[in-house]
């Protein structure tokens, strides 16, 4: 492939020769959306470089080129040079490449001239005219005056120029050159068919594989080195399918790669030099002289992802810094550059303390019903079961299931029962599930086990009667809510003390439960093999209350809420601000 090849970003004012769009391609067809969008990219790109999709070329017999592909932008930023040609600059640009489409006969003279008199002799022409207006129209909008639109619209014609290298000052809009060589016809076709059939554009992880893999040199000991690379390459395509990893390194969905090594590509991209454009990735890569030496680069970052991923203490702390969002992996990595064992651990540990260093709010304050206070205490929530994790050394904490899953704060001890929809199912199903609970009561007063046997046989006719209203679903959740609750005063329902993680679905099943039926259902839940956060599942068995009486096994007591939080300050008292109150 490397002899076949050449790979290269080359500005719009470099662009030269003349253009050929075959017959198996279909016509010019992008709507005045995509033309004005062209032009706000490259407006808003500023000064960063501009890559254009690649433009896919292979050379013929009589020195012009066959435009595989990248017609659509080439003909667009065509339209737009004879725009500034013929309104603005006129002789003093020179357009430097044409095209010309094969099934349209007189196609480059009418791009020369593109008037509403022969817009309608083919499809091709009308859209091509219709660029045209949009361009037009897009410059003179620039001016909110009207009486000053052709001086605000030269104004803007000048930028445009410098920034597609029209004029001595240079230019940043590039196209990604990509020509292929000893290319027979049906291969240009299947080539085509492969980059258009469904639209599967050149990625950024293919084009740099091809710059790695171009060598000018024809020897051994160059053929030699690409097969390293191509070795290499694979290996780590190969690695980065673990899913553990993958998500160790990111919080992005691996679907939306198609080749996973791209993250690292990106990841390597400094964030001042990233634009807008989808081949920012490949732009970088292209401007490296010495692309042996920077393929070596490439491995050193990877295989320090690589030893951070195997090494459990830098496997938590990174793994949670990304995953709740403090920061990405690429920045930690150009962060810590160079540091030394000991001097990574202080800024990690030191970057955990200001995840949770929550502004003009103390940890006690924090509420389920706030948004902010909702997200703080999320993140509490996932440090608190990453390093829990990580302490215990039994397993890893699993990013990959918390990366790919939408988690919400459950409430242990419920929110009140009539806050449920108002649907009879719903409050047949509640009943239903704390049946089990009410009846398991050891009640040794004779006055409390009547109360008891009372209420079950009221659950049971509310279960059986054929209709239930809201009136007679308050009056027996109230009398269940009495029985299997602590008596505390404190309103903290909504409280850091009184929340768990668990994900959207899991909270939607438990459906506003006391804390027995809750943690019948999440041992159930646990039994089909779903996934609890460790934290979680110990609160719901009570690991956290030293002494638990079987009264308390069924309520979310004051003993067990500050049970719980000291086991918080205990875990966390390396990164807490502040000691967390009950």
């Amino acid at each position: 492939m490397s002899k076949e090849i050449t790979l290269e970003d080359k500005l719009v004012g470099e662009i030269e020769g003349e253009f050929i769009i075959p017959s198996y391609q279909r016509g010019y067809r992008w709507e005045r959306k995509q033309v004005e969008t062209l032009l706000n990219d490259i407006m808003d790109n500023g000064d960063k470089p501009y890559c254009l999709q690649p433009v896919v070329v292979r050379k013929r017999d009589d020195g012009k080129f066959e435009l595989i592909d990248g017609q659509q932008r080439l003909t667009t930023i065509y339209i737009l040079l004879k725009y500034i040609q013929e309104n603005y600059l006129h002789d003093n640009l020179e357009i430097l490449y044409s095209l010309s489409y094969q099934m349209r006969k007189g196609s480059d003279n009418f791009l020369n001239n593109m008037t509403e008199e022969h817009a309608d002799d083919y499809i091709d022409y009308r859209f091509m005219y219709n660029a045209f207006l949009a361009i037009d129209e897009w410059f003179k909008n620039k001016s909110e005056i009207k009486q000053q639109r052709y001086r605000i619209a030269s104004r803007f014609i000048d930028y445009f120029n410098e920034k597609l290298n029209q004029t001595d000052s240079g230019g940043n809009v590039r196209f990604i050159w990509y020509e292929v060589q000893n290319v027979e016809d049906k291969d240009a076709i299947s080539l085509f068919t492969r980059l258009n059939i469904g639209r599967i554009p050149l990625t950024n992880a293919e084009l740099v594989k091809a710059l790695f893999l171009c060598r000018k040199e024809d020897n051994v000991q160059a053929e030699k080195w690409q097969q390293e690379i191509a070795l290499q390459w694979d290996t780590i395509e190969r690695e980065l399918h673990d899913d553990d990893f993958w998500n160790f390194l990111t919080r992005e969905n691996a679907s939306d790669y198609s080749s996973r090594i791209e993250l690292i590509f990106n990841f390597m991209v400094p964030k001042d030099e990233r634009s807008q454009d989808s081949y920012s990735t490949f732009y970088y890569f292209s401007t490296k002289n010495n692309l042996q030496e920077y393929w070596k680069e490439v491995l050193k970052y990877y295989y320090r992802l690589k030893e951070w991923f195997k090494k459990d203490p830098l496997y938590h702390k990174i793994g949670y810094l990304v995953a709740c969002g403090h920061k990405e992996m690429s920045a930690i990595v150009d962060e810590t550059t160079d540091m030394r064992k000991s001097e990574l651990e202080q800024y990690l540990d030191e970057e955990i303390r200001s995840s949770i260093k929550f502004p003009k709010v103390k940890y006690s304050d924090l509420r389920y019903d706030n948004a902010t206070g909702y997200g703080y205490i999320s993140r509490i929530l996932l440090l608190f079961n990453v390093i829990s994790v990580m302490k215990r050394g039994v397993a890893r904490f699993p990013f990959k299931k918390y990366n790919s899953t939408e988690w919400s704060l459950e409430h242990i001890h419920p929110q009140h029962p009539e806050d449920m929809p108002p649907r009879q199912e719903l409050w047949r199903d509640w009943v239903k599930n704390h049946l089990t609970s009410v009846s398991e009561l050891d009640e040794t007063d004779e006055d409390a086990a009547l109360r008891k046997q009372s209420l079950l046989g009221e659950m049971r006719d509310f279960l059986a009667k054929e209709k239930v209203t809201m009136d007679m679903f308050k009056t027996i959740a109230d009398k269940v809510l009495n029985a299997l609750s602590d008596k505390s005063g404190d309103d903290l329902t909504h409280s850091l003390s009184n929340m768990a993680l668990l994900s959207k679905d899991q909270n939607s099943a438990l459906n506003n439960s006391l804390f027995d039926a809750k943690r019948r259902m999440i041992i159930d839940m646990d039994r089909r093999g779903e996934y609890i956060p460790y934290c979680t599942r110990m609160v719901f068995l009570k690991y956290y209350t030293e002494r638990a009486d079987e009264k308390q096994m069924f309520c979310w007591s004051v003993a067990d809420r500050k049970a719980y939080v000291a086991a918080m300050n205990r875990e966390l008292k390396d990164y807490l601000a502040e000691e967390i109150q009950p």
